[in-house]
């Protein structure tokens, strides 16, 4: 009796497990920034959630596949972006709006 050394080329390979310490890293920032929000201000917590979408769309980008778990929901490229111009449009709502707005 033989052992097979490989799979057959039909039979699908497990997973790599994905690590769940992105999002909680991404949801401890959240916390902080919410807090942040009532202790410094709005413009500021604001400005500090736009770093964040910002740092995720980096590790999204630099992540191997299948990509972090929670900030993983499409295709590489689209995640990247919607990510990046989020985070770029909510930094420049942040500048922008005037003090008495937020």
């Amino acid at each position: 009796m033989t052992v097979p050394t490989s799979a057959p080329a039909d039979v699908p390979l497990p997973a790599q497990p994905r690590s769940h310490a992105v999002m909680w890293v991404a949801l401890l920032a959240m916390v902080l920034i919410v807090a942040a929000s009532f202790l410094v201000g709005a413009r500021p917590a604001s400005l500090m959630f736009a770093a964040e979408l910002g740092v995720l769309a980096f590790v999204r980008a630099v992540a191997p596949r299948p990509g972090p778990y929670g900030i993983s929901a499409r295709s590489r490229g689209f995640d990247v972006a919607f990510l990046a111009v989020t985070g770029l449009v909510m930094a420049t709502f942040a500048i922008t709006a005037p003090a008495a707005a937020i």
